[in-house]
Order: C-alpha cells, then sequence, then structure tokens
C-alpha cells in the first residue's frame, strides 16, 4: 500500500471513528467559541432541523444563521434515519468532503509545479502527494473544526472546488457556481472573485479577458441569484437573506470569537456602530483588489507574479478581517501553503516566529476565555489580546510572503546562481 492511501485512510478513520465512538465530542467541540461560531455552528444546524419538522419559521428566534437549502439537504439525513444511523451518517459525509478536498489539493499542488515549470522553463519539484495529504489530513485545526461539524467544512469544499474546476478542469462557468456556491453558505467567499476571475485569465491565456471577467461575474451573480430564489421558494419569505447575511456583514449577534469586531462593538457608542460596521466591511475587501494585481501574472512580465498565491492571499485576509472567524478557517490557509514549497516558501524568513505565535495564541486563548467566563478572575480585554495576536499572525504570514515572493522574482529576473542565493540581502525601500 503506497503511502498517500495510508495517509488517506489513517486520516479518514480519525474523522469517522473517534465522533463515532465518542459521540459527544461533537457536542462539545461545537460549544468551543475559536472551534464554532453562531453562523456555522452545528448546534444551530440541529436547531433549524427542529423548527423544519416542526414547520416552524427557520429563523425565528434567531438562533438559526444557515442558509435554508443547506438546512433542507441535510435534514434528509436526520428526518429519515434513526438517530444513532443519522449521527454515523453526518460522521461519514464530513469524512468524505476533507478527503475530497484532499485529492483536489494534491491536484492543485501538481498543477502550481507544471504551470510554474513552464513559466521557468526548468523542472520544479514540490512536496509528495503524502506530504502534501499530510499537511491537511493531520492539521490539528482541521481536525477539530471537522470533529465539531462545523458547516465552514462545506465552504472549505466548494472554494476547493472552484479552484478545481477553473485550473484541472478548465472550465470558468463551473469555478464560478461552486464560488457561488460557497458564497450562498458563508457570504466571505464573495471577496474571492477577484482573484480568482484573475487566476482564471492567467490559467486560460488563450481566452479572451472580457469572456473571462464578464461572464464569469455573469454566472457567479446568476447563481446567487438562482439560489436566493430558491431560498425564497423553499421558505416563502426573504428573511434569510436578513439572517444569514445580515447577522455577517452587520454583526447582528455579538459574540466572543477570535475576531477584531466583538470587542469593538460591545464598547462601542450605539450612535457610531453603523459608521464603523461600513468600515469594518469595506476594510475586509479593501485589500483584495491590491493583491491581486501586484501578484497578477503579466503575460509580458513572465515569470514575474503569482495569482494563485493571490488567491491564498486574499482568503487568508477574509479569514483575518471577518466577523465570525474560527481556528478553522486559518488553518484552511495554512493547509495551502506547502504547494509553494518550490518557490515562494524557502525564501519567507519568519515562518518560526509566526509558528510559535500561532501556537501561543492556541494554547493561551481557551485559557483566557475560561479565566473570564468561568472562573471569573479575568475580564475581556484577556481574551481579546490573544484575538490581537492571532489577527497579527494573519499579517505575519501575508508580510512574510509576500516578501518571499518579491526574493523570488528578484532571483528569477536576475538569473542568481543557485550557490548565491543564500548570500543574498535584499532592502525594501
Amino acid at each position: 500500500m503506497s503511502k498517500l492511501k495510508q495517509v488517506l485512510i489513517l486520516g479518514g478513520l480519525v474523522r469517522f471513528v473517534i465522533p463515532t465512538v465518542l459521540p459527544q465530542i461533537v457536542s462539545i467541540l461545537s460549544s468551543i467559541n475559536e472551534i464554532s461560531t453562531p453562523v456555522n455552528s452545528f448546534k444551530s444546524l440541529q436547531e433549524a432541523f427542529y423548527y423544519l419538522r416542526h414547520n416552524i419559521n427557520l429563523y425565528d428566534g434567531g438562533v438559526n444563521h444557515n442558509p435554508p437549502l443547506l438546512v433542507v439537504l441535510l435534514s434528509l439525513f436526520d428526518d429519515f434515519l434513526p438517530q444513532p444511523l443519522s449521527a454515523i451518517a453526518f460522521n461519514l459525509i464530513y469524512t468524505l468532503i476533507d478527503l475530497y478536498i484532499t485529492t483536489i489539493l494534491l491536484k492543485l499542488n501538481k498543477w502550481y509545479n507544471e504551470h510554474n515549470s513552464k513559466r521557468l522553463k526548468k523542472e520544479l519539484t514540490g512536496f509528495n502527494d503524502d506530504l502534501i495529504a499530510s499537511f491537511y489530513l493531520f492539521n490539528p485545526l482541521i481536525i477539530l473544526t471537522n470533529l465539531s461539524h462545523s458547516t465552514s467544512v462545506f465552504t472549505f469544499l466548494f472554494i476547493t472546488e472552484s479552484l478545481n474546476q477553473l485550473l484541472i478542469r478548465k472550465n470558468v462557468w463551473r469555478s464560478m457556481i461552486a464560488l457561488g456556491l460557497a458564497t450562498y453558505l458563508s457570504f466571505s467567499p464573495v471577496f474571492l472573485v477577484f482573484p480568482i476571475l484573475a487566476l482564471a485569465k492567467t490559467a486560460l491565456f488563450k481566452k479572451d479577458a472580457k469572456e473571462i471577467y464578464f461572464e464569469g461575474g455573469a454566472i457567479f451573480i446568476s447563481t446567487l441569484g438562482l439560489l436566493f430564489l430558491c431560498s425564497f421558494a423553499t421558505t416563502a419569505s426573504f428573511q434569510f437573506l436578513d439572517s444569514c447575511y445580515g447577522t455577517i456583514i452587520m454583526f447582528n449577534k455579538i459574540s466572543p470569537n477570535l475576531g477584531l469586531w466583538w470587542y469593538i462593538f460591545t464598547e462601542m457608542f450605539q450612535f457610531f456602530t453603523p459608521f464603523y460596521i461600513g468600515i469594518f466591511n469595506l476594510y475586509s475587501s479593501i485589500f483584495i483588489l491590491p493583491l491581486t494585481l501586484r501578484l497578477y501574472e503579466f503575460k509580458t512580465t513572465a515569470p514575474v507574479g503569482d495569482s494563485f498565491l493571490a488567491v491564498v492571499l486574499s482568503y487568508i485576509w477574509i479569514s483575518f478581517t471577518k466577523s465570525y472567524p474560527t481556528v478553522g478557517d486559518l488553518a484552511f490557509g495554512l493547509s495551502l501553503l506547502p504547494i509553494f514549497k518550490a518557490t515562494v516558501f524557502p525564501y519567507c524568513k519568519f515562518t518560526f516566529i509566526y509558528g510559535l505565535t500561532l501556537l501561543v495564541c492556541l494554547f493561551l486563548s481557551p485559557i483566557f476565555y475560561y479565566c473570564w467566563i468561568v472562573l471569573g478572575n479575568g475580564n475581556s480585554n484577556f481574551f481579546y489580546s490573544i484575538n490581537l495576536i492571532w489577527g497579527a499572525v494573519h499579517i505575519f504570514i501575508i508580510m512574510d510572503l509576500l516578501w518571499g515572493k518579491l526574493t523570488y522574482d528578484y532571483i528569477v529576473e536576475n538569473k542568481i546562481p543557485e550557490g548565491d542565493r543564500e548570500k543574498l540581502r535584499l532592502t525594501q525601500i
């Protein structure tokens, strides 16, 4: 048996066996605010199943923030299977999703190295498939997100499927449909439209730019429109728009999480709240376009630029600025970084620093929250201080990857020999 098959089997068993043998672990993990939030909690999804079963409006009480079509589809497993079997069915679904995401990551890793090998006219070798799979399947934060049955897993699925359809299948339409589904599930992926369409132009140079941008944008908007109409037909109301997306945009449900929003809007005077909500939403998107343009692969300047890196950095930025972040959001972005092993990653200088900072945050965050909420001998400032450092980890990663990319471009453009690269000292101007 190959190493890759061993990794896939072991990763699948961890995700399926643990919640099957210890079913209470799903409830425990879905109650931890670092792993689950009101907008992606499995508990709120189960509450929605109860509402649907008893013909109650899905969005009465302000508990459910999951889109209607997701609730209806997943409720089929809850309604038509007895309790032990329905729980096992969900365990199997989440396991298969993570395994499918892993197979896509393997394809993306192969595409990226082949794509850059053609641009550089030099063979690039990345990590082996078993290592790429291990970086995702054995990432503790990804495992915790999966075991909590967070609905974020479905968002990860459709984001990776969007990249799969674009880069592997060479189909912009299906890529935009997948991105539309990801946006329908959690709103934040809407900001990935720009870098993914730029990546489409990079991957499909033969196609006309107008055809890619206008048709791709039209398909994306049409997909969302159709999903909204189907949701209206399901619930006979547009209330889901406010409950699912208004809650995210307007931050209607203030609850402690790893983000920067909750503390500021807890302390904010109500008079200023609308203004700062607008500023925070603008901040979530304002850096996406500069990142996309700076890393855009212009044909005339090849091999400078990296549109795939722009997508990853944009995703990490969204993870940093979103209103309800979890550890799984950053973990998914980190699982994409090994793809850059042959290009950007060797020139990153602060991997140890932000890796250590990440571990400190993960250890101290639950401790500070426990001291604040349970013991009462701390306050919200302790927990929020860790949130700020968690946010700084995102910035460290983005800056380090950008600097690594600039260094790599300088080396390629100036054809610096392999032996002289370690002596190279560059300065930002």
